[in-house]
């Protein structure tokens, strides 16, 4: 969230661009509230990315997130 601030230059822009309200943009960047699935949505769109990529990409669960051995 940070960065996409930094992209489009202030919290109220980009609570614009995801069609929030400011004061929830903020909380959620400052950790004072979750985001939601929907809020992940938004935010890659904003970014011009998808969720995925977003996020830094999903671990299956039987498996390292750090080497990818199953386990």
């Amino acid at each position: 969230m940070r960065n996409l601030r930094a992209a489009y230059g202030s919290w109220s822009c980009l609570a614009e661009v995801m069609g929030m309200s400011v004061v929830a943009v903020e909380a959620i960047a400052n950790g004072r509230e979750n985001g939601s699935p929907a809020t992940a949505q938004r935010a890659a769109k904003a970014a011009g990315l998808t969720v995925e990529q977003l996020l830094g990409g999903l671990a299956a669960a039987d498996r390292c997130p750090t080497c990818g051995r199953s386990g």
